[in-house]
């Protein structure tokens, strides 16, 4: 690689091709933008397509958000018949071997146009980016997408150095891990829980940290105020730079106002703000499952009758395949529901969240506790309701309601899920009585926090302007 003389250092973004991955990293992306940095997007055909038909109409700080960024497709190998496959190994396979030699073209291309890669920023579930970046000779960064914590726990299995078993055989009680609290089994992530019935989900999750050693550099989307003790202990491991949260700068530090949406929604998002405006000061409760998470028509029902009970208004997104997976039996319910509730709720099918999450009117959120959703309600400082399904989002729970004190956790029971009393009493708690006024209070704490990461010489901040002088820095050297 070429030296950089006057020219912009070139960094290329890899998300997976999901929203919960796409989001940070296109964040990341407009932060590197407003530091002069050139940067590249990367993005399947498919994942392309359905941004563009979610844009269609949207407000102009949407479509604004992405006009400095520059977005390449590549193939991800599915044809249009296994478009909606859940066969994870299938899917990697495929990005792997197809999306690997089309990601090749496109960095071949863009140096040959003089657009010369500096660094490519990847997705930890893409474990075959550095042997790319390697053959460009150009210096990678893996990116953590989900908390320090499970970073951590996650590399002390991988490595062998914490087992799940005890010298007899038995599963143990309490984890111990360096620089966590104690780990009951059912707080661990769930590919790791003796339930566990996705093994290729563990060993990818495991196998993130295979390629790691050949990473320049190690970037997490959390920040050091939250997990101080978490990311201490890996330093003598394998140190991880935090550069979060990464949400949008309107909502959390305010450097750029026109920055109000991630702009990488995959739905299209409903106009729920005009509802909202209607509603008096901390009176909604706020329900999301975020984009992956499915729900069972059990817990579905169980959570509307909760909610109907707890009489607080409430907006509730359910995506447009229903959060489950016996759609015809749901939507009869649902019918039903939302005639019963025309008054006190709103149903849509997606929303800008952290709008949402920032409006005046909502007074809680109810969450399964995605590490995205986590970091929005800690930085909106508003207190949470969890109802974990999978991976790492019992971790984050635990942490909500143990560590940070932001929240409740419901765990959903071998029985059956959460039930419709729980339900309503969590969300009375939260909503009035002292206890959530207390939850409240810690949640705003973090808030300010958040901010103060992120603002100009803040821990995260500096941690940005780090990794673009390391990355100029070496693309110099070169």
């Amino acid at each position: 690689m070429g030296s950089l003389g006057q020219q912009k250092p070139h960094v290329v973004v890899f998300p997976y091709p999901a929203q919960g991955h796409m989001n940070p990293l296109m964040e990341f992306a407009k932060r590197l933008v407003c530091r002069n940095v050139l940067v590249t997007f990367i993005a399947t055909e498919r994942i392309r397509e359905q941004m563009k038909q979610a844009q269609e109409g949207a407000a102009a700080h949407v479509t604004s958000a992405l006009q400095d960024i520059r977005i390449e497709t590549i193939s991800d190998g599915l044809s249009p018949d296994c478009e909606k496959t859940k066969d994870v190994d299938m899917i990697l396979d495929l990005l792997k071997k197809v999306g690997g030699l089309t990601f090749e073209r496109v960095i071949e291309r863009l140096n040959s146009q003089g657009d010369t890669v500096s660094c490519i920023v990847y997705d930890s579930f893409l474990d075959w980016v550095p042997d790319i970046a390697n053959k460009f000779n150009v210096p990678s960064a893996f990116f953590w997408t989900q908390s320090c914590a499970v970073y951590s726990i996650y590399y002390h299995f991988y490595t062998g150095m914490v087992k799940a078993k005890d010298e007899a055989g038995k599963m143990r009680d309490v984890i111990t891990i360096p620089g966590l609290p104690p780990l009951c089994q059912s707080d661990m992530p769930s590919f790791l829980q003796p339930s566990n019935t996705y093994p290729s989900l563990l060993k990818l999750v495991l196998n993130q940290f295979r390629p790691v050693s050949q990473a320049t550099w190690i970037l997490g989307n959390s920040f050091n105020e939250l997990e101080m003790a978490e990311i201490q202990s890996m330093d003598s491991l394998i140190p991880i730079r935090t550069v979060g949260p990464l949400l949008p700068s309107a909502f959390l530090d305010g450097n750029n106002p026109q920055d109000q949406d991630v702009g990488t929604h995959l739905w299209k998002t409903a106009n729920c703000i005009d509802w909202l405006n209607t509603k008096e000061a901390s009176t909604v409760v706020y329900v999301s499952f975020g984009s992956l998470a499915v729900i069972s028509k059990e817990q579905i029902i169980e959570i509307a009758l909760g909610l109907k009970a707890s009489q607080h208004f409430f907006l509730w997104v359910i995506r447009p395949d229903h959060d489950n997976e016996e759609n015809n039996d749901i939507d009869d319910f649902l019918k039903g529901f939302l005639g019963e509730t025309v008054d006190q709720g709103l149903v849509v099918s997606w929303c800008p969240q952290m709008a949402v999450l920032n409006h005046p009117s909502v007074g809680m959120f109810v969450t399964h506790c995605g590490w995205n959703s986590t970091l929005e309600s800690l930085s909106s400082g508003l207190p949470v309701l969890t109802i974990a399904q999978w991976t790492d989002q019992t971790t984050n729970s635990k942490y909500i309601e143990d560590v940070w004190k932001t929240g409740i956790r419901l765990n959903r029971t071998r029985d059956g899920p959460v039930g419709r009393d729980e339900v309503e009493k969590s969300i009375n708690t939260i909503m009035e009585s002292e206890e959530g006024v207390e939850l409240r209070k810690n949640a705003l704490h973090w808030k300010t926090l958040a901010k103060k990461a992120m603002v100009k010489g803040g821990s995260s901040d500096k941690n940005i302007d780090w990794f673009i002088h390391e990355v100029i820095t070496r693309a110099t050297l070169a």
